[in-house]
């Protein structure tokens, strides 16, 4: 994208401003085209956000309630999460993108270059004033701010809970085995998995491990770092140059080559993750404590004796678990400075702030409260039939909010009994105190990843990919990394990174 554009195209917008402001003989707040502010028009806002389910309505009645109370006219586009990094890419290129976009990360090489060269708007100087939001914790905004600024809001998440080894407690029983505690323990459940029959259906037709694509996880669970890694001396290095990926690296690619990892790997979206744990055709899966429990009542619709349980990741070679500690944060929401004046800004400010308490919250992810969920003694959340017929939840009317800050966010979900949801809050306790956080969280972006990191972060993905599935050697792994070592511009980054974290 060349820098030129988006300057162009923010100085024929403050161009038009300002000459709306001077045919109506006044200040150029842009309000004719924007319904920001002035008299009873509601401000309409855009939002494009993600949906891991259904796409949910705009005639929702929680949305209907935030437009009459805040004066707004809310129009919310839901993207597929498989597909939904394509479509925001697709919208930036084009300068089409909504006022308000979510972002998974910042440091992507195309919006941060976007967001240095002024298409979305500061939020540093404007979050105090939002009280609901200026209580975040610190983290999710010095996780995820830009070149020192916060240009987003948090979408705020707990530190941790996202990583869990959710098994077939079933078939651990099946195959005679406990859950893994070590790496060799995990390897010997793959196997039992995969050539054991665990379901008993006589059929060789089930996996240990159902993946998605490439993850962090498979590296950094060996110890290799949470994106950074900081070495002896005191520099940081990517997670993925370390001998502990390597390590990591050598294990999954004997776990794939012996059949016991989906193989379609390469290509599996998230969803379809889900889909082989609920068909009964994979026994584990890395993701969400909770979503051993909401995976889990949609298994029991096809096999009422069927169980998933969250449990810990084993430990390293090293004897240590090492967990990836969130930013506190899983995206941001940035706001367009080519859609959105100030007086919008802060319309859309109030919007946020609204929905990041916890009224506002179940309000926009469960609904009308006493129609479409109610809670129960204990707090839970419980839907209704009508709640959960008009796609509200947490995978799908949430997406759009930044929501509260709490720490058992993802140990927590509708209708899931005392034991479990007590059972989920120890689990996520015990891996706080194993979670390693990000070294490099925060600091700004350099120039060489800003010019070349796409092209470095597409190569890592598509040799990870190949060496884990057999395509690659080690031997051109090794290749790999030593060329990133002779690279005068990756090298360039990784001292520029080091030299702002030695000066945080």
């Amino acid at each position: 994208m060349k820098k030129r554009s988006w300057v162009t195209m923010l100085f024929a917008l403050t161009l038009t401003l300002t000459l709306v402001g001077c045919s109506k003989g006044g200040e150029a707040t842009g309000t004719a085209d924007t319904g920001a502010a002035g008299g009873d028009k509601p401000a309409e806002i855009t939002i494009g956000t993600m949906t891991y389910g259904e796409s949910p309505s705009n005639d929702l009645d929680s949305i209907k309630q935030l437009n009459e109370e805040l004066n707004v006219k809310l129009d919310i586009d839901f993207y597929p999460i498989n597909s939904y990094k394509e479509k925001v890419n697709a919208l930036l290129a084009s300068k089409s993108l909504p006022d308000v976009i979510l972002i998974e990360d910042i440091n992507d090489p195309a919006f941060s270059t976007a967001t240095e060269q002024g298409a979305f708007w500061d939020l540093t100087p404007y979050i105090k004033d939002y009280p609901n939001l200026a209580a975040y914790p610190e983290n999710a905004y010095e996780n995820t701010k830009f070149q020192g600024k916060t240009y987003g809001i948090p979408r705020v998440r707990p530190l941790d809970g996202h990583e869990s080894l959710i098994i077939r407690e079933d078939w651990l029983k099946q195959v005679g085995m406990e859950a893994p505690t070590t790496m060799d323990e995990l390897y010997k459940v793959l196997e039992a998995f995969t050539k054991n029959d665990p379901d008993q259906n006589g059929q060789n037709d089930t996996y240990g491990l159902s993946q998605a694509s490439v993850s962090s996880y498979l590296m950094s669970m060996f110890g290799a770092g949470t994106t950074w890694k900081e070495q002896a001396d005191g520099s940081l290095l990517p997670y993925w140059m370390t001998e502990e990926a390597k390590t990591a690296l050598e294990f999954w690619n004997k776990a794939y080559v012996d059949g016991l990892i989906s193989p379609d790997l390469p290509v599996m979206k998230s969803s379809q993750v889900k889909e082989m744990l609920i068909q009964g055709k994979a026994g584990m899966a890395i993701a969400n404590v909770n979503e051993a429990f909401m995976f889990g009542q949609e298994l029991k619709k096809v096999n009422a004796k069927a169980e998933l349980k969250a449990y810990e990741i084993p430990s390293a070679p090293d004897g240590n678990k090492y967990y990836e500690q969130a930013y506190g944060s899983y995206g941001v929401f940035l706001i367009s400075k080519l859609t959105v004046d100030e007086a919008k800004l802060k319309k859309i400010l109030e919007v946020y702030d609204k929905t990041a308490s916890v009224d506002g919250y179940n309000l926009v992810t469960y609904g009308v409260k006493d129609v479409d969920y109610t809670i129960s003694e204990d707090g839970s959340i419980v839907q209704t039939e009508e709640g959960k017929n008009k796609a509200y939840g947490t995978a799908t009317t949430a997406q759009w909010i930044s929501g509260y800050f709490n720490k058992y966010q993802r140990a927590e979900a509708p209708d899931m009994p005392a034991d479990v949801k007590d059972y989920n809050y120890k689990l996520i306790d015990a891996m706080t105190n194993s979670s390693v956080a990000n070294p490099a969280a925060g600091l700004p972006v350099t120039q060489a990843w800003m010019e070349k990191g796409g092209d470095w972060q597409k190569k890592f993905v598509d040799m990870f990919t190949n060496v884990l599935i057999g395509k690659s050697s080690m031997a051109d792994w090794d290749s790999f990394i030593n060329g990133l070592k002779a690279d005068v511009s990756f090298q360039q980054h990784l001292k520029d990174t080091t030299d702002s974290y030695k000066a945080k």
